[in-house]
């Protein structure tokens, strides 16, 4: 009868790999208790390992989102004060407007209300020219032009991108493929005013008049280069929409019927009065206009806020995906570590004793 051996080569080659096994049993474990992590090669699990990195895009991709959404929100709340301004200065230059309308006011007291109306036109400008973030926020496409000017003619021209042209807008991609429109421009919420005058030579060059303190009047260009043809050539054109034009208007108009009183003009006057009037209408469609936008702007502002709810609800949901995925049970980890400890010492005790064993332990 034959019984199998194995040689002493063999047993020590099996020694030798139980105790590399038990020892990168042992560091794995080690490894990722330290990091915390389930998986720290490809290899360990290849499907998770992709998953891990899917989950790790789509969490960068809400975090970059939720920065988009947050600026927006934060700017929109800009463009929302500063329209709730805007139409408290249009409520103190319709109380004006009114009060001058009143018929009895002397001279003195409409100067008074034109210095306000015309203080209230510089306060305006100022506001349409607010910036926020490095950006003009009523430019439209032309962030870093400012938008509005105040010559010294009175004035108010407007330099962004104008609301008839479809690239004023400006996006933030809130969500995968969807943006939001979070600007307006200044000529529809403000509009403008310009009072020049062109000759009967069809040039094109736009003359603006300035009257001294002497009362004398001059017709210049925008250069500063005065007209020296016949002034009964020149063509008035006064051009007007929107907050701007409103103010302007009727702050002419009140230096028309103060002109009129000193030219003891009861004709001129009660024209100036009737043009003073007509710009009632133009204050209450401007207020309309400012209250569509910030109506508006509302809407997206609240879609915002339903997109940051959105936003917050799938990054817990992915960020509980990718622990279950990736993180280290601390507990089970911890009972694993300690029993490959131990599997890998008693290997090592084993390897110990079988090594220094020879035939003489037998005789």
């Amino acid at each position: 009868m034959y019984s199998n051996r194995i040689s002493t080569s063999a047993r020590y080659s099996l020694l030798t790999d139980d105790i590399h096994r038990n020892e990168a049993n042992y560091m794995k474990l080690t490894q990722q208790l330290a990091s915390g992590k389930k998986i720290l090669s490809i290899s360990d699990d290849p499907i998770a390992a992709v998953n891990i990195v899917n989950t790790n895009r789509q969490i960068g991709q809400i975090d970059t989102f939720n920065q988009n959404t947050q600026m927006a929100k934060e700017e929109l709340d800009t463009l929302d004060d500063l329209m709730q301004l805007a139409t408290g200065y249009l409520q103190q230059a319709w109380d004006k407007g009114m009060e001058a309308n009143n018929g009895t006011y002397g001279r003195s007291s409409l100067a008074a209300l034109k210095t306000e109306i015309d203080e209230i036109t510089k306060t305006m400008v100022d506001l349409a020219n607010t910036e926020y973030n490095g950006n003009f926020i009523f430019a439209g496409a032309n962030t870093k032009l400012t938008p509005f000017d105040l010559d010294e003619y009175g004035n108010v021209t407007y330099s962004g991108t104008t609301q008839d042209n479809p690239d004023y807008k400006r996006q933030t991609e809130v969500a995968n493929g969807v943006f939001e429109v979070i600007n307006t421009t200044g000529d529809k919420v403000f509009g403008s005013y310009e009072n020049y005058y062109t000759d009967s030579t069809g040039s094109g060059t736009k003359y603006y008049k300035k009257t001294d303190d002497a009362g004398n009047v001059t017709y210049q260009d925008k250069d500063g280069n005065q007209y020296t043809g016949d002034p009964a050539d020149l063509t008035n054109h006064e051009e007007y929409s929107g907050v701007m034009g409103a103010l302007r208007m009727l702050s002419n108009s009140i230096q028309e019927v103060i002109d009129a009183k000193d030219a003891k003009d009861s004709d001129a006057e009660q024209a100036g009065y009737k043009r003073m009037f007509s710009t009632m209408d133009m204050f209450a469609n401007s207020h309309n206009t400012i209250v569509t936008e910030q109506t508006k702007f509302g809407g997206v502002y609240n879609r915002l806020e339903m997109t940051t709810s959105t936003l917050e609800t799938n990054n817990e949901n992915l960020t509980s995906y990718l622990s279950s995925l990736q993180d280290v049970d601390l507990a089970e980890a911890t009972s694993k570590w300690m029993q490959a400890q131990y599997s890998y010492q008693a290997s090592l005790q084993l390897a110990s004793q079988t090594m220094n064993m020879s035939l003489l332990n037998y005789l």
